[in-house]
């Protein structure tokens, strides 16, 4: 393969600020959980217990933005700018439409849902204030998530990168003002009075949602700027759903939606079984998890890079240029990722002291975290090869590698493994990081075969 350096700049340009985007994003939420777990452990139960219907909604979210993240780039690629226009407004039909029905799905059944899940007494009154509040902020996360993608698929990452940074922000600085009550905190020799609300889950919350709030209205507004490739009409019948839309986005969207909760409901039957190694092995499996979601979470950004660029490139009719992308996106997504896991990999006991005090969480999750920064190029280049296929348009390949690793194998052998050969939590990390290196292997054999192209 000749270097291209064109191609390095135009991947490394555009894949930055979503990488960083996806980077930060991980850290907030790390930030965000030390907050409420401050509260104690009744307050953490309280946001844990919902996180699968979390994970269900962003999923839908997810589907109904990947299917018009594909139909943009087409279409930018194709040079019609009418028709990104047109596919902006639609995209706020649908994302409008996904939020209001995921409003009144959680407004139904919030009462029930902790319940569902299994919370103890003293967490289900929180749980449902806490999923309550979650809810009315569904609606502004579903536009954030629908154009932030937008805007990424056009090829412009930067501005998602900016106004995610300032609503993480907001959301700390929230946090800090809404959860906790009115204080003094000693700097030096010297005390500063903090304003707080006190309002404890309520106000972490709150500040969730608000945060949300700001950032759809700052995309909304940015959609209306002349130098952006959409706009914002008065004209109802611009905002209404073609046919044609509908019917890519049923052949984008569904394998997509299939994919993550065949990811997502995995996970909790996956978590459901190591339950049973004891609290040291699940809490250094949890760590270990937490940790290894700042690894992979520049993978992320690359693959929303290459959605946006092969589908701009077929678009415009270049297959050879979008099978350039795909190699130059690869070939740079292994190297920037070995840069964050080899360092993780040698420093592996030190991080683990930094999210625990406990002498025998450290000892085992240093080795467990070992194994996932060894095998997180296997699962990274997932992510990324995802990202490839839904450029284009060769979705239902992704679900089914997800299907036949995360069910076929992962939740199988892990079963056997634990409940049957009783082995360790480190075992269950090299299986798991074994499923990853047959993901990876299926997508190279799709990726050389070029029929992710037709």
């Amino acid at each position: 393969m000749k270097f291209d350096k064109g191609i390095s700049k135009t991947i490394i340009m555009i894949a930055w600020p979503a990488m960083l985007e996806q980077l930060l994003a991980c850290m907030a939420s790390l930030v965000d959980t030390a907050m409420v777990g401050s509260l104690g452990a009744v307050a953490t139960a309280s946001v844990a217990v919902n996180v699968v219907f979390v994970w269900v909604s962003n999923g839908l979210m997810g589907a109904a933005s990947t299917g018009f993240s594909y139909m943009i780039a087409r279409s930018v690629g194709e040079k019609n700018s009418a028709k990104t226009k047109s596919l902006g407004l639609q995209s706020v039909t649908c994302a409008v439409c996904t939020g209001l029905f995921l409003v009144t799905l959680i407004l139904c059944f919030h009462q029930m849902i902790p319940v569902w899940m299994g919370a103890a007494e003293d967490v289900v009154p929180h749980a449902r204030v806490y999923l309550r509040i979650i809810g009315y902020g569904m609606l502004p996360q579903s536009l954030a998530v629908m154009l932030s993608s937008n805007f990424r698929s056009t090829g412009n990452t930067r501005l998602p990168l900016m106004l995610s940074i300032v609503a993480n922000i907001g959301n700390i600085i929230g946090n800090f003002l809404l959860i906790y009550p009115e204080r003094d905190i000693l700097f030096g020799s010297r005390s500063i009075h903090i304003w707080g609300a006190g309002m404890g889950i309520k106000g972490a919350a709150s500040a969730t949602c608000a945060s949300q709030v700001f950032l759809a209205l700052m995309l909304l507004f940015a959609m209306r700027r002349k130098e952006s490739a959409f706009g914002l009409v008065m004209e109802r019948k611009a905002y209404a759903v073609s046919k044609d839309t509908l019917l890519t986005l049923k052949k984008i969207g569904i394998p997509v939606l299939l994919e993550r909760w065949t990811l997502n409901f995995g996970q909790v039957v996956l978590t459901s079984i190591l339950a049973s190694l004891g609290t040291v092995a699940l809490s250094a499996h949890y760590l270990t998890a937490q940790i290894e979601g700042v690894l992979y979470m520049p993978a992320f950004g690359m693959s929303y890079t290459a959605t946006a660029l092969i589908g701009q490139a077929l678009g415009a009719g270049r297959k050879e240029l979008a099978i350039s992308y795909m190699k130059y996106i690869c070939f740079w997504s292994v190297v920037l990722i070995e840069l964050f896991c080899i360092p993780v990999a040698f420093g592996s006991r030190y991080i683990m002291q930094l999210f625990s005090s406990d002498l025998d969480v450290v000892m085992l999750g240093t080795k467990t975290l070992l194994v996932a920064a060894l095998t997180e190029i296997f699962y990274s280049f997932f992510v990324i090869s995802s990202g490839i296929f839904r450029g284009a348009g060769d979705v239902s390949f992704s679900f089914l590698v997800s299907l036949i690793g995360m069910w076929g194998m992962r939740i199988v052998m892990v079963w056997t493994a634990v409940l049957v050969f009783h082995v360790g939590i480190v075992t269950v990390w090299i299986i798991m990081g074994t499923d990853c290196m047959v993901r990876t292997a299926l997508c190279v054999v799709r990726l050389r075969s070029g029929k992710w192209l037709r």
